[in-house]
């Protein structure tokens, strides 16, 4: 059976040239292989890991248009469930498209996209991932207790004290649990009011959130591929609020992101009327 926890991982990453010495040290200790993309034909960006860690095996993923949405849907073709990026300058669109890209990635059957948000320096401290609302991902608890292993931390599990706590792809997570165990990774779990703003206090070396479906719509007169539009929900609120106020690296896992409002309701919503 193949492990869910991987010691070192295929990863994909988008604009190389924005990230720091330090983050760009901290993937390639993750990194089985790495997958290069660029938005912009002007830069080399595998040069960034041939000159500070020349022995990473390189793979060239070619030129994206300049979006995060089209890197997620690439990288997920090209065998990667993880993506790193630099710090957006505009959130709410990177956030945007980044669900966008999880929902195109997922209904071309792959279960699921995570997006590493690196910062340019680390934070010391455990990993956090959480819940605002209940729902969770097996896969975003995976990638918690992955990224503990490898950084020799613990996982603070960070759930909330009211409301019926559901996770996707349980299967997952247990897996998880148990190869985390062999590994030795601790875990502490909590319960709080307000999972969120514990998480923003604290100290904490990467915080982990699930986007696991969106409210919002396609248009029915679009063509296909147009982008959702998307609506406020608990879980988007709450990765942008990390990506603003965390001093941390943030992962965002969309697992089989997928849309709350059906096809049909989309277009009937946008059937002219009569």
């Amino acid at each position: 059976m193949t492990r869910v926890i991987e010691p070192t991982r295929r990863i994909a990453v988008l604009d190389a040239h924005r990230l720091s010495d330090r983050a760009v040290a901290r993937l390639a200790s993750a990194a089985a292989s790495i997958v290069v993309l660029s938005s912009d034909a002007l830069f080399d960006d595998g040069e960034r890991f041939r000159d500070l860690v020349p022995d990473v095996e390189l793979v060239d993923g070619g030129l994206v248009r300049g979006d995060v949405r089209e890197a997620i849907v690439r990288a997920a073709d090209l065998g990667c469930r993880l993506l790193a990026v630099p710090e957006p300058i505009r959130r709410r669109r990177f956030l945007h498209l980044a669900v966008n890209g999880a929902i195109d990635a997922a209904e071309r059957g792959h279960p699921t996209v995570a997006v590493l948000v690196m910062r340019p320096h680390e934070v010391e401290g455990d990993v956090a991932v959480f819940s605002n609302t209940g729902e969770a991902s097996g896969y975003g608890l995976a990638f918690a207790l992955e990224i503990a292993m490898r950084r020799g931390v613990a996982v603070a599990r960070i759930l909330p004290k009211k409301g019926l706590y559901v996770r996707r792809t349980a299967e997952v997570g247990h897996r998880a649990d148990v190869e985390a165990g062999e590994a030795g990774v601790k875990v502490r779990y909590r319960k709080v009011a307000r999972p969120l703003e514990t998480v923003l206090r604290g100290q904490y070396t990467l915080a982990v959130h699930s986007v696991l479906d969106v409210i919002g719509s396609r248009s029915a007169r679009a063509g296909v591929g147009a982008p959702a539009r998307i609506q406020h929900d608990p879980n988007v609120d709450a990765v942008l609020w990390l990506l603003r106020f965390f001093r941390g690296d943030v992962l965002l896992v969309a697992d089989g992101v997928r849309l709350r409002q059906a096809r049909v309701k989309a277009a009937e919503d946008d059937a002219p009327l009569v």
